[in-house]
């Protein structure tokens, strides 16, 4: 009985000692983690909106961050996150550029896990090149479901998700359009 209450005592302690290790880890990383991505993110806005497009302003309206370029006073473009869960492997984030005429400017991948080979094709010119100047009132489904987009051959969910992250994103610029242009926050 001794025994057992000992290796319980030792077990504990290595317990307690390495959770208070991980947590001073979780702790010194967490900040540097957060500043690259926030890093991540103003440099991929920068990159989906319009070549020529002047810095972007970071804004907050209706709860979501825009990146807002405006030439001339009037909006030119936006850049918002857009997200979907049903990924292959998980979570897709996307930076999308929005045109002040409506239409998708480009995007980029900020988080993925998609399979290598396969999902991450969404980067790929073959999938991007025929979404760059649609209307953001277009359909944005695969044709599978019945929309306008040819899906990456074997790659179909994360096609989807890819559109998904899309039309979040233009759902959240359409939302906050009219504050987006009067360049005020509700």
């Amino acid at each position: 009985m001794k025994d057992t209450a000992k290796l319980i005592l030792v077990l504990t302690l290595i317990c307690a000692i390495s959770s208070a290790l991980l947590a001073a880890v979780y702790n010194i990383t967490k900040a540097p983690i957060e500043a690259a991505l926030e890093q991540r993110t103003i440099t991929a806005a920068a990159k989906v909106l319009p070549e020529g497009a002047p810095l972007p302003e970071k804004k907050e309206v209706a709860g979501e961050t825009f990146f807002v370029a405006r030439k001339g006073g009037q909006l030119s473009a936006v850049a918002v996150e857009g997200r979907s869960k049903n990924g292959y492997g998980g979570e897709i984030v996307l930076m999308v550029g929005l045109s002040g005429d409506g239409r998708l400017v480009n995007y980029q991948q900020i988080v993925a896990s998609e399979t290598p080979g396969l999902g991450s094709k969404i980067e790929s010119d073959t999938f991007r090149k025929p979404l760059l100047g649609r209307a953001l009132n277009a359909d944005w489904r695969v044709k599978k479901d019945g929309g306008e987009v040819d899906a990456i051959t074997a790659a179909t969910i994360s096609s989807r998700a890819a559109l998904e992250c899309i039309r979040d994103a233009i759902a959240k610029y359409q939302k906050a359009a009219d504050a987006l242009k009067a360049g005020a926050a509700p």
